[in-house]
């Protein structure tokens, strides 16, 4: 639905029939695309499809409350900067307190005169893009949050492994079906990386998009291979998907190398090459992507979908 609009796309999430219809009315004329949506388990199911700019997000709904749909949103590192506005017409404080403490980032009362409403929503827009380090194609955080995140697990003595993740044959892929294939390819490796520090890491490690077809995870060594193998797994049982039925069948295509010679490229796999300081101390985010480009050129040099380790130690 994103991609059909040059319009900001606010969600809006209402239980109640007659709210949602008012409350789309009122936001569309500021000039916003609507997607109404009613209860918070579809707003979540939709996220990935919809991409929204903001939220807007009933507190009081039934099952699911705003509350528990908020946190839920920010707890997925490629919506946690995702701005999420609650509609309330409680005029309890502690509620309000709450919502901020979900992560909402304001919040409506129904009460309130259009024009303030619109002001409030440019507003959160504005710090948004003002703020914004990610990736616009999968929400992930961008290349200075990664190195800000490097930084800070250096700077707190953490124990960690940095896992830099590289699709291979993306390039000819990207020639040979298109850009708009290429990205669906680009977010499907982006929830595969989700999904596999979900149910392999932390609740605390770190995905990140430094752009491209280039992406980074952060868990502790003690998770390293697990994530990285479940990624490997689900990369190559995924990837068929996106290709027609006889290019799947055969397990490669025909496209133009960078000579511009005719040449059979496998399906598109991933190499990621992983760093950590369990052996040896890492001092700064330069030193580390470093070490992971000297890995990922040895990776690149194997065969399918693989994942190569830094065995060195000392200083």
């Amino acid at each position: 639905m994103a991609a059909m609009t040059s319009k900001e796309i606010i969600m809006l999430v209402d239980d109640e029939e007659e709210a949602r219809f008012l409350w789309e009315a009122t936001v569309r004329q500021f000039g916003y695309e609507v997607i109404p949506l009613a209860g918070g388990e579809e707003a979540l199911s939709c996220l990935d499809e919809i991409r929204p700019d903001l939220v807007l997000l009933d507190l009081n709904m039934p099952g699911m409350d705003g509350h528990e749909v908020c946190r839920r949103i920010k707890g997925q590192p490629r919506f946690s900067k995702l701005p999420v506005l609650i509609l309330t017409s409680s005029d309890d404080l502690n509620d309000k307190l709450y919502s901020f403490d979900e992560g909402a980032d304001d919040y409506i009362t129904k009460e309130m005169d259009p024009q303030e409403i619109e002001k409030r929503i440019e507003a959160v827009l504005r710090r948004y893009r003002q703020n914004l380090d990610s990736n616009p194609l999968t929400h992930l955080p961008g290349n200075n949050l990664i190195q800000r995140e490097i930084q800070t697990r250096i700077d707190q003595g953490q124990s960690f492994s940095v896992g830099y993740c590289d699709l291979d044959n993306f390039k000819a892929y990207n020639d040979a079906y298109g850009f708009m294939e290429g990205d669906r390819v680009i977010r499907f490796c982006a929830d595969v990386l989700t999904d596999a520090i979900r149910e392999e890491g932390n609740r605390d490690d770190f995905i990140g998009h430094i752009g491209g077809d280039d992406y980074v995870f952060i868990t502790t060594p003690d998770k390293a291979e697990a994530v990285c193998l479940r990624i490997v797994q689900k990369i190559d049982a995924g990837i068929k998907q996106f290709y027609n039925s006889d290019d799947a069948r055969r397990g490669y295509i025909v496209a133009h190398n960078r000579q511009g010679q005719r040449q059979q490229f496998p399906l598109v796999g991933i190499s990621i090459a992983v760093v950590s300081n369990a052996h040896r101390p890492l001092r700064a985010p330069a030193e580390v992507s470093k070490i992971a480009g000297e890995l990922k050129k040895a990776a690149k040099q194997k065969e399918g979908s693989v994942y190569v380790f830094d065995q060195r130690t000392g200083d």
